[in-house]
């Protein structure tokens, strides 16, 4: 009996190793890939779930824009080089929907609301920030349509529209990152470092120079790369587990 016993062939490590992988693939669903993770919760919640009591943040952040950053950089464009003025504005649509609504939900009272339902609340947040996203991007055509306007044509649109889309998408990488703090510093991390980096070339007037002798494919190609590690750290940011204490989309 005990000569039986032995005969029969025990498997390899490699073959352990395989056959615990066939039980996990068969047991654990392949998670979904970022494109049907969003795609299913707007499905789900719609946009009027997803911008539910953000109408006045909408109101206020385009009125930010008309009454503030515009003139601003209508200003610039009238005095000098408009480069650095756009690099250090581009995100400020996106930054001020970002912001304000966040603030919104905390003070209102939604965020709980948010937290409670069935659908992740960071899939919901990373498609509130790619709406943001798109729309702070066609607002920057007309934006620097009429900013070319008022420089007098001197410097070339594509140009213009390259800087500002370049700089758009970087914001949102960096916001992104910041989104890893805990806390308010998640939050306000990275408006503050754009704003000393936008700083630099409008305060030295060197750092300005190299700004606005970047060629347009240059900025065309930074746009691509920080577009791509954008969409990359989402899919981070909505597979990340929500961690105890952090204040909502600060992961």
């Amino acid at each position: 009996m005990d000569d039986r016993w032995n005969e029969i062939p025990m498997p390899t490590e490699a073959e352990k190793n395989a056959a615990v992988a066939r039980i996990l693939d068969a047991g654990l669903p392949a998670r979904p890939g970022l494109r049907h993770t969003l795609t299913e919760t707007l499905r789900a919640v719609g946009l009027r779930t997803l911008f539910f009591g953000e109408a006045d943040c909408l109101f206020l952040s385009v009125l930010f824009l008309l009454l503030c950053l515009l003139p601003a950089a209508a200003a610039a464009a009238r005095q000098g080089p408009v480069g650095p003025v756009l690099f250090l504005l581009s995100p400020a649509l996106y930054a001020a929907l970002h912001l304000l609504t966040v603030w919104k939900e905390t003070q209102s009272g939604t965020l709980e609301w948010r937290q409670a339902c069935r659908i992740s609340l960071r899939t919901m947040t990373a498609l509130r920030m790619l709406v943001f996203g798109s729309v702070s991007v066609l607002v920057c055509v007309p934006v620097n349509l009429l900013l070319w306007y008022l420089a007098g044509g001197d410097v070339s649109l594509f140009w213009m529209v390259a800087l500002s889309v370049s700089g758009l998408c970087l914001y949102g990488v960096l916001s992104l990152y910041c989104l890893r703090l805990r806390g308010i510093a998640g939050l306000l991390t990275a408006p503050a470092v754009w704003a000393a980096l936008g700083g630099v070339p409008l305060l030295w007037e060197r750092a300005a120079r190299w700004l606005n002798g970047v060629p347009t494919v240059l900025f065309c190609l930074l746009s691509i790369a920080a577009l791509a590690l954008y969409v990359s750290e989402l899919r981070r940011f909505c597979q990340r587990r929500a961690e105890g204490g952090t204040i909502y989309a600060l992961g």
